[in-house]
C-alpha cells in the first residue's frame, strides 16, 4: 500500500511502500527526506516485527487494539501523525478518547468518573458527531468510547457508523454486562474494530467485591465469547496496584485472557484519580513497576504475544522506543467527558475547557501551549509527586471534577512542573 503525506509540505514528497508478508511489515521510502525518515520508521517498524502481529483484520496485520492495522489509510495518518509528533515535536492528537454516558451499572471502588457531579446534560448525538468530525480532522485515528458503560448509550452504533475506517479505528471500553451476542454482532455491523472488557481481579468474588455488583465476573466471561463469536478484537482491561502485582495477579488475568481467545491484555496503573483523587499513598513504587514489567515480559514470551500484554508501566519506564511516548496526555491523545469537559486524558481531572463553547482544534492548541503540557514528559504526569503537589493536591476536597486549571493557576501558590525533570 502506498502512504503519502500531502497535508505535511515538509512530507509531500516522502513516499512510503508499505506491506505485510505473513508476520513481517515491509516498506520502502522514496523521495524527500526518506533517508532521513527510513531510520526512525526502519526502527518502528522493526519493534513491530519483534513483537509480531495478534491477529489480522481485512488482510491486515493487527498489533494492538489501539493501532490501526497495517497497512492501511488509518495507519498511514498514524505514521504522519508519529512524525509530527515525535520527530517534528509538534503534536498532533491520535487518540481521543470520548464519554458518551456517565451512566454504570456498577459502583466501582477506583472509579474516575463518579467525582464528576454536576447537573449538566451529557453529550447529545449531534455533539459527539462533532467532536469526531473535528478530532479526525486533526490528525486522530483512534477513537474511543467510553463512559461509565457506553452499552447504555442506544444510539452507540450511529455514533460508531460515523468514523471512516479510512480514517480511524474505534474502540469501546465496557464492563460487559450488556455485551449480548445479539448487541456484539450489532457493534460489529456498526463498524466497531475493538472492544475492552474491564476485569479487575482473576478472582471472581473479588472482582465482583470491587465493582460492587454480583455477577459482573460472569458477565466478562460471557461478553468475551460473545465479541470474540461477532469477529471483534477483545481485550481484557485491568488495573495494577502494589498488592496486584505483589501476588502476581497478571499472571491469573493472562491465563483467562488465553482461555478465552483473547487478543490483548491492557494493563494501566492505578492512578490516584476520581474516588481516590488525594490517594497518594496509592501510587506504584519503583519496586512494583520494575516487578510488573518483567511479569509482562515474560508472559508475552510464555505466550508469544497471543495474547499480548501491554502496561502502562511500559510507557513510564523512560527508556528505549517507551521514551519516545512518554506520557500520552495532551501529546499523544485526549479525553472529553460525558458533559463535554476537554481534558488531557481520562485520569487527568483538569479541564481546559468546553467542546459546547470551543472547538476541537482551540483546545487541543490550549493544552500543547501551556506550561505543563508544552514539553515532552518521559512519564505519565498523574504519577509525578511534583505534578501532583502542583496541580492535584491543590484541588479542594469536594470539588467537582474535572477541575477548571485556570482555577488551579489562581490559587495562592501558582503550580510550577518541570516535565524534563526526573521522574519521581
Amino acid at each position: 500500500m502506498r502512504y503519502a503525506f500531502s497535508k505535511t509540505p515538509i512530507l509531500k514528497n516522502l513516499e512510503l511502500i508499505v506491506e505485510n508478508q505473513g508476520e513481517k511489515i515491509l516498506f520502502h521510502a522514496s523521495g524527500t527526506g526518506s533517508e532521513l525518515f527510513s531510520s526512525m520508521l526502519g526502527s518502528y517498524f522493526d519493534w513491530l516485527n519483534k513483537a509480531g502481529p495478534i491477529a489480522t483484520f481485512n488482510g491486515s496485520n493487527v498489533y494492538s487494539l489501539y493501532l490501526p492495522p497495517i497497512p492501511s489509510p488509518a495507519h498511514a495518518r498514524m505514521v504522519e501523525g508519529f512524525i509530527h509528533t515525535f520527530i517534528l515535536r509538534h503534536s498532533t492528537p491520535q487518540a481521543a478518547t470520548i464519554a458518551v454516558t456517565d451512566a454504570c451499572q456498577c459502583a466501582c471502588i477506583h472509579c474516575s468518573v463518579s467525582a464528576h457531579s454536576d447537573s449538566r446534560s451529557i453529550l447529545s448525538g449531534s455533539e459527539i458527531r462533532k467532536i469526531i468530525q473535528e478530532s479526525i480532522a486533526l490528525g486522530v485515528n483512534n477513537v474511543t468510547f467510553t463512559g461509565g458503560d457506553p452499552l447504555l448509550r442506544s444510539d452507540l452504533e450511529d455514533l460508531l457508523s460515523c468514523v471512516s475506517p479510512e480514517e480511524a479505528v474505534t474502540q469501546v471500553f465496557t464492563n460487559g454486562i450488556e455485551l449480548s451476542p445479539e448487541r456484539a454482532r450489532s457493534l460489529k455491523a456498526s463498524g466497531l474494530y475493538g472492544i475492552q472488557i474491564s476485569l479487575d481481579s482473576p478472582f471472581p468474588d473479588e472482582h465482583d467485591r470491587l465493582r460492587r455488583r454480583a455477577g459482573t465476573f460472569q458477565a466478562v466471561n460471557q461478553g468475551a465469547k460473545a465479541a470474540l463469536e461477532a469477529g471483534l478484537l477483545a481485550a481484557l482491561s485491568t488495573y495494577a496496584s502494589n498488592q496486584s502485582v505483589q501476588d502476581k495477579n497478571l499472571s491469573r488475568i493472562a491465563e483467562l485472557a488465553s482461555a478465552w481467545g483473547i487478543h490483548e491484555v491492557s494493563v494501566f496503573d492505578l492512578i490516584p484519580t476520581g474516588r481516590l483523587l488525594h490517594r497518594d499513598d496509592l501510587l506504584l513504587t519503583g519496586e512494583s513497576r520494575n516487578a510488573l514489567l518483567e511479569e509482562a515480559r515474560d508472559l508475552n514470551r510464555k505466550y508469544r504475544g497471543k495474547p499480548r500484554i501491554i502496561t502502562q508501566s511500559w510507557t513510564n519506564c523512560g527508556k528505549g522506543f517507551a521514551k519516545t511516548f512518554g506520557c500520552l496526555a495532551g501529546n499523544y491523545q485526549f479525553h472529553v467527558t460525558a458533559c463535554g469537559d476537554f481534558t488531557p486524558c481520562d485520569f487527568t481531572p483538569l479541564s481546559f475547557g468546553n467542546i459546547r463553547s470551543e472547538s476541537i482544534p482551540r483546545l487541543w492548541e490550549k493544552i500543547t501551549r501551556h506550561p505543563a503540557y508544552s514539553k515532552h514528559c518521559d512519564s505519565c504526569r498523574m504519577q509525578s509527586t511534583d505534578f501532583r503537589a502542583n496541580f492535584i493536591q491543590t484541588i479542594p476536597s469536594g470539588s467537582p471534577l474535572p477541575y477548571l486549571i485556570a482555577e488551579v493557576e489562581n490559587n495562592p501558590f501558582p503550580p510550577h512542573f518541570d516535565p524534563g525533570s526526573p521522574p519521581s
